[in-house]
C-alpha cells in the first residue's frame, strides 16, 4: 500500500515538474529576463558621460565624458578615431548628434553649435545658436541623414532649421516649454518635436506649418518614429504612453505594465514596427509587442555607478541590440 502511495506521489511530483518546465520554456523570456546577460560588454571610458550617441548602423560610438573629453570610437575594433578636449571649444559641450551616414558629428554647448567632419576629424563649421528669447539656450540637437539639415531646439520653445546647402536659417516657435526632442521624418519634409509642455508636434520643415499634434498631461520623456514614419510612440513623465498611427492619429496600443510612475528615456521600433524596445530612467531595457502592448522581455544593463541609464541604442546588422550607457558601457544583446 505504501509503495502505491509513493508511486502516486512520485507521479504527481513528476507531473508538476514537467508542467513547471513546460511553463518556463513557454514563458522563459518573461520569467528569466531579469538575469539576461549581454553577449558582449565593454566600457569605453572609465567616467560617467554627459552625453553619448551611437551611429545609425551601430558601427560608431561617440562619448562626451564628465572631463569634457569628446571621443569617437570604431566599435568593431574598439579603436579611438578622434578625440577633442574642452580646450578645443569656446564653451563646454553637453549635447551630441550624428548624421545618418556617419560623416558628421554635431556638438552643442549652451549657446554654440560645432560640426565636425568625421572623415578628417576637422572642424567644419561653428556658429552661435539663437532663439526668440535672447537668453535662450540649446536644449536639443539633430542632424539629417547627410548632415545637410541641422535642427536646434531651444529652452524657450523655439527651433532653428538650418539648410547647409543653401546656407539658410529658419526660426520657428513651436513649443511653450523647452524642446527636448527633435528629428526629421518623411524624406526630411517634416519635423517631429516634443517639449516639456507635454506637446508633440509634426510640422513642415520649410514653412513651420503644423501638420498634426498630440499631447500628454506631463512633460514628454520619450518619442520615436518607426523607419517608415507610420507608427509613433510617445510617453510622458508619469504613466501616460501610447503607440499611434501617425497618419490617422488613432491609437494602436498602450504599453501594459503594473509599476506606477515608470517613465521611458529611450524608445526604438524594430521588426517593421511590430516590436518596441524602451529604456527606463534607470537600468532596465524592455522588449514589447507593439501591437498588443504586452511586455516580452526585460533586463538590466551593467551599472558601473549609481544612476546608470541608457543614452543610446541601435540594432546591429546582425539583428542584435547595441546599448550605450551613461557609464560609457557598450553592450550587445540577443533579442
Amino acid at each position: 500500500m505504501l509503495a502505491k502511495v509513493q508511486s502516486r506521489l512520485s507521479l504527481q511530483v513528476g507531473l508538476i515538474i514537467a508542467i513547471t518546465v513546460a511553463f518556463i520554456t513557454v514563458t522563459g523570456c518573461n520569467q528569466g529576463a531579469v538575469s539576461k546577460s549581454p553577449d558582449n560588454a565593454l566600457r569605453l571610458v572609465k567616467e560617467t558621460l554627459v552625453d553619448g550617441v551611437l551611429s545609425a548602423d551601430a558601427s560608431i560610438a561617440v562619448t562626451l565624458g564628465r572631463s569634457r573629453a569628446l571621443s569617437v570610437w570604431e566599435i568593431a575594433t574598439n579603436k579611438l578615431l578622434h578625440q577633442w578636449t574642452d580646450d578645443d571649444f569656446d564653451e563646454s559641450n553637453y549635447l551630441l548628434a550624428m548624421s545618418g551616414n556617419n560623416q558628421y558629428l554635431a556638438t552643442a554647448g549652451k549657446h554654440k553649435i560645432s560640426i565636425f567632419n568625421l572623415e578628417t576629424g576637422k572642424l567644419d563649421i561653428r556658429w552661435p545658436a539663437q532663439g526668440f528669447n535672447p537668453d535662450a539656450s540649446v536644449s536639443s540637437l539633430f542632424l539629417s541623414q547627410t548632415g545637410s539639415t541641422i535642427l536646434v531646439g531651444m529652452n524657450d520653445g523655439s527651433i532653428t532649421v538650418i539648410q547647409r546647402s543653401s546656407m539658410t536659417m529658419s526660426l520657428f516657435k513651436q513649443h511653450s516649454g523647452a524642446v527636448n526632442h527633435i528629428e526629421l521624418s518623411n524624406f526630411e519634409q517634416q519635423v517631429l518635436s516634443t517639449g516639456l509642455d507635454g506637446d508633440v508636434h509634426i510640422w513642415s520643415t520649410y514653412s513651420g506649418a503644423l501638420i498634426s499634434s498630440f499631447s500628454r498631461p506631463q512633460r514628454i520623456t520619450s518619442a520615436s518614429y518607426d523607419e517608415t514614419n507610420r507608427r509613433l510612440f510617445i510617453a510622458d513623465a508619469l504613466d501616460n504612453n501610447v503607440i499611434l498611427d501617425s497618419q490617422t492619429a488613432l491609437p494602436v496600443s498602450q504599453l501594459d505594465y503594473l509599476e506606477r510612475y515608470r517613465y521611458f528615456r529611450q524608445a526604438l521600433f524594430i521588426n517593421n514596427a511590430n516590436n518596441l524596445i524602451t529604456a527606463t530612467s534607470k537600468q532596465t531595457v524592455i522588449y514589447w509587442d507593439a501591437n498588443s502592448g504586452k511586455e516580452l522581455c526585460h533586463w538590466d544593463i551593467t551599472a558601473y555607478s549609481a544612476g546608470t541609464t541608457v543614452f543610446s541604442m541601435k540594432i546591429k546588422p546582425n539583428g542584435k541590440l547595441l546599448t550605450l550607457s551613461s557609464d560609457g558601457g557598450l553592450e550587445t544583446w540577443s533579442l
